[in-house]
């Protein structure tokens, strides 16, 4: 088989190809065989029906069905001997094509480019420093105190008070009308815990249990709920059961039964480390992204047409959606709009993902089946009732190894985080 490559663009290949007589001869020949194996022709039994009849009956589709196959394995072939990677179905220019004959035939192809390296290790990148306090730690402990406090029943008083942990029951409306999540029983609050709105729970100090009583709660106008929006909804309240937390003393036996710490002292600093790893997981995402920008920047490489418009349309796909959950009432862009505001967005995740498949190659990343397999059942538990839905999704080979490609991209921004050249650096200032 003959073939000659020419390089078009950076991401396109114009691949010219002859395919041999004789090669043809047996694909045309295997498709006969095919075809009559399958079809009732009238005075023939299935496989004895002469390739003439067959030719005149079904000769579109064997035609068809020869240049479907021809194409797909010289194109296959040229592929792997010249390393490229095709993103996008070949546009092609085939030649005629006759039985037993040479086929001849061009293909456009768009491929990924080609990305030379430069230095991605020690990329340069500032770390706001986030040193932990005692009041950090002290609040962190006071927390882990309050989980563990035992609640009892108060005796001798009948009347709510600050800190006590009550149920009640209560119905609320907004202009004369319920709403939802406006009516429960034996619903628990703890008074000063600021799980409740503010005015509800101080609303509830003071009053007795029993003996039935009325909050008006103000909602700011901010509120996503238009029936709350700016209103004063007012709450029917009657107190069920007063009772109060009885904390357990923060000392060295706490420590060694709630920290599996030998001391007060060593559970403090366990809470210091895992508040200061909290804060620095937090800088991650913000830091990668820093990383990304710099090695996008750094790193020019023209990108496949065709891939970006994949982006473009799963970005304009997910900004329908997004505006219809979160904001149905304002005007919707056209698709012209959407385009030309997603498009620069597109293109630079296309980069993103490119360099990143390019680091990954060059620092042998990937993930094995376990951590695919891993990473499905952990989003099959986390979706509840839709979990075998899940699992049957991710059971077919094109969306393993979507995962597969997701988990070595954040593998390589780990590793990339890792080898950075951080530099802590101290916060703003404050403003008056």
């Amino acid at each position: 088989m003959k073939s000659e490559v020419e390089v078009v663009t950076a991401t396109q290949r114009r691949v010219r190809v002859e395919v041999p007589a004789d090669h043809v001869g047996k694909a045309f020949a295997r498709i006969y065989r095919q075809v009559g194996r399958q079809a009732k022709v009238r005075g023939f039994r299935a496989g004895k029906i002469p390739q003439q009849v067959l030719r005149g009956l079904y000769g579109t589709e064997i035609q068809a069905q020869a240049l479907s196959e021809l194409v797909e394995e010289a194109l296959a072939g040229v592929m792997q001997d010249q390393g490229l990677e095709p993103v996008s179905e070949p546009r092609l220019e085939p030649g005629e094509l006759n039985e037993a004959q040479p086929f001849a035939f061009t293909a456009v192809i768009e491929v990924k480019p080609e990305i030379e390296l430069k230095n991605y290790r020690a990329v340069p990148v500032d770390r706001v420093r986030a040193d932990i306090g005692e009041e950090e730690v002290e609040r962190a402990l006071k927390a882990l105190q309050d989980r563990n406090a035992q609640v009892e029943a108060v005796e001798g008083r009948d009347e709510v008070q600050d800190g006590d942990y009550v149920l009640i029951d209560f119905s609320g409306s907004v202009d004369g009308e319920p709403f939802p999540g406006s009516t429960a029983e034996n619903y628990a609050v703890d008074i000063g815990a600021g799980r409740a709105l503010l005015e509800f729970e101080e609303g509830l100090v003071g009053m007795k249990q029993g003996v039935a009583g009325n909050i008006a709660v103000d909602f700011p106008a901010e509120v996503n709920d238009e029936r709350l929006a700016g209103k004063t909804a007012n709450f029917e309240v009657t107190v069920r059961d007063i009772r109060h937390k009885i904390l357990p003393p923060l000392d060295d036996e706490f420590a060694r039964d709630h920290g599996e710490c030998d001391s007060l002292e060593e559970l403090r600093e366990k809470v210091r480390a895992e508040l200061q790893s909290e804060i620095e997981a937090f800088q991650n995402g913000p830091l990668k992204d820093r990383i990304m920008e710099r090695l996008i920047d750094e790193h020019v490489f023209e990108v496949s047409p065709s891939m970006v418009e994949r982006e473009l349309s799963y970005l304009m796909r997910r900004a329908r959606s997004q505006r219809e959950t979160s904001a149905p009432e304002d005007p919707e862009p056209t698709t012209d709009e959407l385009r030309e505001e997603l498009t620069p967005q597109a293109e630079r995740r296309v980069r993103m993902m490119l360099l990143l498949e390019k680091i990954a190659a060059a620092e042998g990343i990937d993930a094995s089946d376990e951590e695919v397999d891993g990473r499905i059942e952990a989003m099959a538990r986390a979706s509840g009732a839709q979990a075998a839905s899940v699992r049957e999704q991710y059971g077919q080979a094109w969306a393993r190894e979507t995962m597969r490609s997701q988990l070595v991209s954040e593998k390589t921004l780990d590793f990339l985080l890792e080898e950075a050249d951080i530099t802590l650096v101290d916060p703003p200032e404050k403003g008056c």
